[in-house]
């Protein structure tokens, strides 16, 4: 059976990747993926490290990480075993050696095992030990990794809220701003001839819009005050309009939309990298 080090350097090796291309795209030392692949983990790293590090090495290589990492433990089990078997017999006394040696030979070697025992039984139990430690500390990291992800999505969602709401505010802001002294006396003397504008003098064109970024869009009829598009466009996205006479167009990136007019030839390009607003006639 395979072990972990030679079953990653052969997926590495018959991906044609380098160890130096692997380093650099898992952001982990060369040295480091040296040493897995030789089965060598006695470097001086904590365990939580070791592990993960052998986690997103499988992950580069289109491996099971899961499947890994259980082998990975049985290694680890394996071999505190035959660690232990390898002190056992180390330890237990020679029968051929009782036969030819002396009683007086045999006394400093006979008490040396004691201490020597106790000593090499703990790193043993500690390696026991270890994996639930591991577990523990994985298990902490993934809770903190998924509180920070929920208060960052909703942050972004409470942001897009603030910025739909910031041009709407603007757009109507702008609109009052343009009711000046001598368009109000123009209203009042339609008001006072009482003939409503007629809807034929202004035709209905087209207006068509090209998104090549993330961008939101409000587009406002200025005879009716009515709302003819009010969205988010994604990259590539083509929204056409019908619109009545002029129109205020309101966006937050300038640079991530194209407009295209009826009559016009040459499409119109709002020169801006952040909120703007341009009218057209």
């Amino acid at each position: 059976m395979q072990t972990i080090g030679e079953k990653i350097e052969e997926t590495r090796k018959r991906k044609g990747i380098s160890l130096s291309e692997a380093a650099e795209a898992t952001k982990i030392r060369r040295d480091f993926l040296l040493n897995i692949e030789s089965n060598e983990y006695d470097y001086d790293l904590p365990e939580i490290y070791k592990r993960g590090f052998i986690k997103n090495y499988a992950k580069y290589l289109k491996l099971n990480p899961d499947k890994v990492l259980s082998q990975y433990q049985e290694q680890l089990i394996t071999l505190s075993r035959r660690t232990k078997k390898t002190n056992t017999d180390f330890f237990t006394p020679n029968t051929d050696l009782n036969q030819t040696s002396n009683q007086e030979t045999l006394d400093p070697l006979l008490e040396k095992p004691s201490l020597g025992k106790i000593n090499l039984n703990k790193p043993a139990e500690t390696a026991k030990e270890a994996p639930a430690s591991d577990d523990s500390l994985l298990k902490k990291d993934l809770y903190v990794k998924t509180a920070i992800f929920a208060v960052s999505t909703l942050l972004f969602v409470f942001g897009i809220f603030w910025l739909i709401q910031t041009i709407s505010q603007s757009i109507n802001s702008n609109n009052d701003a343009l009711a000046t002294p001598t368009n109000v006396a123009a209203t009042s003397s339609v008001s006072q001839s009482n003939e409503p504008p007629s809807s034929t003098e202004y035709p209905i064109k087209e207006i068509t819009l090209k998104a090549s970024g993330s961008v939101y869009v409000q587009i406002r009829q200025k005879i009716d005050n009515k709302e003819l598009l009010a969205k988010p466009l994604i990259e590539g996205e083509i929204q056409t309009i019908k619109r009545r006479g002029p129109v205020d167009i309101a966006f937050t990136k300038g640079n991530f939309i194209t407009l295209f007019t009826d009559g016009e030839v040459d499409p119109i390009e709002p020169n801006t990298t952040s909120a703007g607003k341009i009218t057209l006639p």
